[in-house]
């Protein structure tokens, strides 16, 4: 009787430490870490729409293309940023060509500067902007900047 109680007791303080790992995880991930970043690239002065917790800007995004969605383009235009991400549009005047901005936990830089994306992209040694050649479009298209 005393075994099974151990074994027992064991089972619960394994799971206990189990659970309290991915409580532990699960903060890091969505509330510490996009804390940090932010703040780091704050002191940088790169800033965009404030992180709200699991989501980050996924409702902004779905409300502004739901505005978008109903604009209808001149057959003579060919500016078709507010129907298929409005959200730039949106947020570039208000944080600048540099912003950072988040999809769920996940932290994301739009860089609208077409020398620092340029810079960017091709001084790339550490290997932190993969370019994904193994995408089909890729292969037909070409390796060009707008793909990378």
């Amino acid at each position: 009787m005393a075994m099974a109680a151990t074994v027992w007791t064991v089972s619960v303080a394994l799971s206990a430490a189990v659970l309290a790992s991915c409580l532990f995880n699960a903060l890091v991930r969505l509330v510490w870490r996009p804390r940090a970043i932010a703040r780091r690239l704050a002191r940088q002065d790169v800033r965009g729409p404030g992180y709200r917790f699991f989501v980050g800007n996924l409702g902004d995004i779905r409300r502004l293309r739901v505005v978008g969605a109903g604009i209808v383009l001149d057959v003579s235009s060919h500016d078709f940023i507010p129907i298929s991400q409005p959200q730039f549009r949106q947020w570039i005047p208000l944080y600048g060509r540099v912003f950072l901005y988040w999809f769920g936990s996940t932290p994301n830089m739009c860089v609208a500067e077409f020398g620092m994306a340029k810079q960017l992209l091709s001084s790339d040694r550490t290997g932190l902007f993969p370019k994904n050649r193994m995408n089909p479009i890729v292969r037909l298209v070409g390796k060009v900047l707008v793909m990378t």
